[in-house]
């Protein structure tokens, strides 16, 4: 019996397996709600502002010069994923990881091409977030004066707390409740055709033009 769709078949598709189709979205939502609550890591973000001082270009005049102080914005971004920069604050806080993961949680950013550098590291906790972006930071600002001839960095805002940003809970039981709606999507159009079970009227107007004369009533 071949079967074709069109939108009241649809409909009547849906309203015919509308208890699946919930049971499988609840099922998707619990197991994300599951995952969340039990199984997932959460991961902590902390952040700090530095400010990049425009160098002194003439004594006792300060000039900001846009390709300059971008070049020293990335030389200092640079710097801060440094090898030697990480070194340190690993040796500081007697870290085991490899300088290399610890460079990968750790993100900058200068919004806009302004002189504020944006320091974020994400962790399994807020401490350790807060305890490295801090430590960073403070690296930096006395490593400076080591590395470059003026210590241009200003630490504008310190790392206070850590925000939690995985796992996203309400981006997870999204994302449940669409994978159990599609299984259930899945398992409803295989069954609706592979069913060849006469159940309707409308079942036999699909597989012939004879007309019905009659029902016999259920008993």
């Amino acid at each position: 019996m071949e079967k074709k769709i069109d939108m009241k078949t649809l409909v009547g598709y849906l309203k015919r397996y509308a208890i699946l189709l919930l049971c499988t979205t609840l099922l998707g939502i619990s197991g994300a709600y599951i995952w969340v609550t039990q199984m997932a890591v959460p991961m902590y973000q902390a952040s700090s502002d530095t400010l990049v001082k425009p160098q002194k270009l003439v004594e006792g005049d300060i000039k900001l010069d846009a390709n300059t102080n971008n070049r020293l914005i990335s030389t200092y971004t640079g710097i801060l994923k440094s090898n030697h920069i990480i070194d340190k604050v690993k040796n500081e806080l007697k870290l085991t990881d490899k300088p290399e993961t610890l460079a990968q949680k750790l993100t900058i950013k200068n919004e806009n091409d302004s002189q504020i550098i944006s320091v974020s590291y994400t962790a399994d906790s807020p401490e350790k977030a807060i305890q490295f972006v801090n430590t960073t930071v403070a690296t930096m600002q006395q490593e400076v004066g080591n590395l470059i001839e003026d210590n241009t960095i200003v630490i504008l805002s310190k790392a206070e707390e850590g925000n939690i940003v995985s796992p996203n809970k309400n981006m997870s039981l999204a994302t449940g409740a669409l994978i159990g709606l599609m299984i259930g999507a899945i398992i409803m159009f295989i069954h609706a055709f592979t069913n060849v079970t006469i159940r309707e009227e409308t079942d036999i107007h699909e597989v012939t033009v004879i007309p019905v004369l009659g029902e016999v009533e259920k008993w």
